[in-house]
């Protein structure tokens, strides 16, 4: 009897403690990508289901945020450098909103290697009831510098900044990044993805009179772009540039200072894809009428 009441009781313990986010909320987790490179912003997508019957208000009370992260490397827990304030967010019962999180911002992933994350909600209320969603697993390496240069700063005569062109390949297809680094103080600026890129032409660089990255990169077979970056790590502008008739589209510095492509032809998506709806196909033609 002692026995039967001891296991009865475990039971409903078991029960009572089972994770009732299978129930009321889910909380699912994923990563934009399995590979990042030092610096590049991991970008993290929170799916929040509401299960509860009601609408949920999620919002941060006492200095605690609703929002919050475990996550680890080899494994050691890697602390919050700072705590970040994701506002309120409003759940209609029976539906899923999602909040997009940049990692990096309060969790220093400089180190390469291997890292679990898992993300917490916190309900409302003054206990410490909560779900957890899935792990999930990223890795951080650094990428293969195509290009790299040493410029001053025109506003800040001591500072001394260093530009490089990385390739990663740790998602499959061929990456480009622009990396900006103070190299008299030893910090991060800026990693800024420039995207999908090939192999068939290197990537090249070249420096503008204000001491501005330029970039030239493949991205199709008949398609390159070209991106502006600052010393501060800023991204002015992306434009694209197709074959032109006397080749492959190039980087020149003209008298004045000034960096601009030569031998290709701007591309302009949109009025390509207008050009390409005023084609009519065979099938819409008229028919001829024979006598």
């Amino acid at each position: 009897m002692k026995h039967t009441a001891a296991l009865i009781c475990a039971i409903v313990i078991t029960i009572a403690s089972l994770p009732q986010a299978k129930a009321q909320v889910i909380v699912r987790l994923e990563l934009t990508k399995s590979s990042y490179i030092i610096n590049e912003p991991v970008k993290a997508i929170i799916y929040i289901t509401n299960h509860a019957g009601r609408e949920l208000t999620l919002s941060g009370e006492n200095g605690r945020p609703w929002l919050d992260f475990n996550i680890s490397s080899r494994g050691r827990p890697i602390y919050p450098a700072r705590r970040i304030n994701y506002g309120a967010a409003i759940i209609p019962a029976g539906q899923t909103v999602a909040r997009s999180v940049s990692l990096n911002i309060s969790y220093a992933l400089e180190q390469m290697g291997n890292y679990t994350c898992q993300a917490y909600i916190k309900m409302p209320g003054p206990s410490d009831n909560g779900f957890a969603s899935n792990r999930t697993h990223f890795t951080v390496t650094k990428g293969r510098v195509e290009w790299s240069q040493r410029v001053g700063v025109p506003e800040a005569p001591d500072e001394i900044r260093e530009y490089e062109l990385l390739t990663f390949t740790g998602n499959r297809a061929m990456e480009l990044f622009a990396h900006v680094t103070s190299t008299n103080r030893g910090q991060e600026i800026a990693t800024i993805p420039l995207g999908k890129i090939i192999s068939f032409r290197k990537p090249t660089g070249t420096l503008d009179a204000a001491n501005n990255m330029h970039a030239l990169y493949q991205v199709k077979p008949d398609l390159f772009g070209h991106s502006c970056i600052t010393p501060n790590g800023v991204l002015k502008f992306t434009t694209f540039h197709k074959r032109g008739a006397s080749g492959n589209p190039r980087l020149m510095t003209f008298a004045d200072g000034s960096v601009k492509i030569a031998g290709g032809v701007l591309f302009d998506p949109v009025a390509e894809e207008e050009a390409r709806k005023k084609v009519r196909n065979v099938s819409e033609r008229p028919p001829f009428i024979y006598n």
